[in-house]
């Protein structure tokens, strides 16, 4: 029975050694201040004191075909971002491309991607920060459900 548990403690280590691979990095310019209103595809909204939400407007994250949203909480003792005043040399991705990947891996966008997405701000001036992926919430449930056999 011994030799049964240090077996599949040792299958168990080897397997989660090979399932977790490096997240690759990845980036996008989130230029809403260059951009008419009329054609604005997401928006940048502080949710509170500490959390902006970037929210793009595509319904096109499952599985309820909500907006995609991304977060970044700044939290006491983080490093806040630095707004430099050239946008940095990134490799930025699309918004077809980001809103690809997010459908495709909605449920583990963050255990396969690093997001930092580059704000552009008055100015001329630039901040990146790493977000986080919002999940869709459920849907709310607006009526009710009425028992036919009293």
């Amino acid at each position: 029975m011994k030799t049964f548990f240090l077996i599949f403690f040792f299958f168990l280590f080897v397997s989660n050694s090979y399932a977790q691979e490096a997240r690759k990095k990845i980036f996008f310019l989130a230029d809403t201040t260059n951009i008419s209103k009329a054609n604005m595809y997401m928006e940048i909204k502080w949710v509170d004191v500490f959390e902006q939400s970037f929210i793009f407007f595509c319904k096109c994250a499952p599985p309820y075909r909500s907006y995609v949203t991304f977060s970044y909480i700044n939290k006491k003792g983080n490093k806040k971002a630095e707004i430099v005043s050239r946008k940095p040399n990134y490799p930025y991705i699309s918004f077809k491309e980001l809103m690809d990947m997010s459908a495709e891996w909605y449920n583990f966008f963050d255990n396969k991607y690093d997001l930092y997405i580059t704000e552009t701000l008055p100015g001329n001036k630039y901040r990146t920060n790493k977000v986080r992926f919002v999940p869709p919430s459920l849907p709310t449930q607006d009526h009710a459900i009425l028992n036919e056999k009293q």
